[in-house]
């Protein structure tokens, strides 16, 4: 089931569970938008992550962030011309945003997941699953290192999302919107490493909708995203299943992101839940209830900031958003 598909009663079943964590204020004249619980609490602040006037966004996709705090931003353009970039970054507060990129060689196509990976010997560099059946690996500047398009004869390939452990020479590829697999590429030049895994349906070990991958660094696990079977299922490195996790508040989750013992996990239908050590939801972030109107309908990525804030970007229509920590309630 692809995203436009998926718009199944996830709030309504979501709504008993995870109420009490969401202590959530609606926006007035004069009050601020605020949402989540306990320690984890954050109001939504307009003026960072502000995109610059050139962008004309259709659907936003990809975070992430390097170790220096800057903020990377991929998104689907109205449309592609020569003067077309669809990367940004941002300074580690949100702002100075910046258009990277010497031409368009990133915007044909569906741009999608965005993944930091640290390189020896450098600063690091990004990689981009590109739902036309593409992997580009590009530097912090968005300079192409190598674009690698999958052989049409290795069969349906709509990536989603990468990921690249540390330490390690592939490249894991969620094909979220083709096979419904894991394949592994080789970082150097993108070729196939030989090893896929998943495929299709219901059962543990399967997929439905890969639509991202993480490396959890809590349980030396790759973490992926099942979105249309409404779970997170954990892997070996290997590709060896080795357990799921279904909580009634992650309806569809569309990706991870981990600071210290808590996972960010963003939902298209409208919620942002945290979860502790336990895999367990400590805090909700009402994205979609509270900037509904605003187009925040559908979260689609985010992530922690190195101060504890929150950037979230939405799917349909696309918005960024930045989210900053209030002190525990």
């Amino acid at each position: 089931m692809n995203r436009r598909e998926f718009l199944f009663s996830s709030a309504t079943l979501a709504a008993g569970t995870l109420a009490g964590l969401s202590n959530q204020q609606t926006e007035t004249a004069t009050e601020p938008i605020v949402s989540g619980s306990g320690a984890f609490r954050y109001e939504y602040v307009p003026t960072r992550l502000v995109l610059p006037p050139e962008v004309k966004m259709r659907h936003g996709h990809g975070l992430c962030c390097d170790p220096q705090g800057r903020i990377y931003f991929t998104y689907e353009a109205e449309g592609v011309d020569a003067n077309t970039r669809v990367l940004v970054r941002f300074a580690p507060d949100g702002t100075n945003p910046e258009l990277l990129g010497k031409d368009n060689a990133l915007a044909p196509g569906t741009p999608h997941g965005l993944s930091f990976a640290k390189e020896a010997g450098g600063p690091g560099v990004l990689y981009h699953a590109n739902n036309d059946g593409t992997i580009h690996k590009t530097s912090l500047e968005g300079e192409v290192l190598w674009t690698r398009k999958w052989p049409a004869a290795l069969g349906n390939y709509k990536p989603t999302d990468t990921a690249v452990l540390p330490g390690d020479s592939r490249v894991f590829v969620a094909d979220g919107y083709g096979s419904s697999m894991i394949h592994t590429l080789k970082a150097s030049d993108g070729v196939y490493a030989g090893k896929s895994w998943g495929g299709a349906g219901k059962r543990n070990g399967e997929l439905s909708c890969p639509h991202a991958i993480a490396f959890d660094p809590r349980r030396n696990q790759l973490l992926i995203c099942d979105r249309s079977n409404q779970r997170l299922q954990y892997y070996d490195t290997d590709g060896f299943y080795q357990s799921t996790l279904q909580l009634p508040g992650i309806q569809a989750p569309c990706n991870t992101d981990f600071q210290g013992d808590f996972v960010l996990v963003p939902n298209l239908d409208g919620p942002l839940v945290i979860l502790d050590q336990d895999n367990q939801p400590v805090s909700v972030l009402e994205v979609g209830k509270l900037l509904g109107a605003k187009g925040f309908t559908h979260p689609h990525d985010a992530i922690w900031l190195a101060n504890g804030d929150i950037a979230v970007c939405s799917w349909n229509p696309g918005r960024l958003g930045y989210w900053r920590k209030l002190p525990p309630s």
